[in-house]
């Protein structure tokens, strides 16, 4: 027969020797997952396309707090490594001015590439004065289309960097891998 204190120090012998590689498991990851979890949450991109639009003058829309424009993009051109081709002359910005001074783009497009395809692009970004006095603008494009060829655009996630100096509204946008 075993005494309250032999059961009691058998019991937490038994409980580590079974419950042990259960609990290491919870102590973090080891040594080797630490440094690809470093890997996996650097941010990786490449260059997707340089796009350039022809736009039309604004209109001014006032509203309680700000002011909307409305700029209709009348043409322009896109071309990276895998795809080229013009803006269908449909589409437009709604810009909202915030009190602030900066501006929330909200941008609806056609792609037309050079085969044919049609996309359909889509971006929200922010766009203000830097110091210095430049227009400095970040753009998150997203892309729907049916085409098999550039459906992989579906899947894409990717940033776009305005462009002074070119004479239109330009951005280089990149893939975010």
């Amino acid at each position: 027969m075993l005494t309250r204190r032999e059961f009691s120090t058998l019991s937490i012998v038994a409980f580590g020797a079974t419950f042990s590689p259960v609990l290491a498991a919870f102590d973090g990851p080891s040594p080797v997952a630490q440094a690809r979890a470093a890997e996996d949450d650097t941010l990786r991109s490449e260059f997707l396309l340089d796009l350039a639009l022809d736009t039309q003058p604004a209109t001014s829309v006032g509203f309680p707090g700000g002011d909307r424009l409305i700029v209709g993009i009348s043409g322009g051109t896109f071309q990276g490594p895998k795809l080229q081709g013009t803006m269908a002359g449909v589409g437009g910005d709604w810009i909202v001015r915030r009190p602030d001074g900066s501006s929330v783009l909200d941008v609806r497009a056609v792609l037309l590439t050079d085969d044919g395809q049609k996309i359909y692009a889509t971006w929200r970004g922010i766009a203000y004065t830097a110091e210095g006095g430049g227009l400095s603008a970040r753009i998150l494009p997203m892309f729907e289309t049916g085409s098999t060829k550039y459906l992989w655009l579906n899947n894409v996630v990717s940033v776009g960097v305005y462009r002074q100096g070119t004479g239109k509204v330009a951005y280089r946008v990149y893939r975010i891998l």
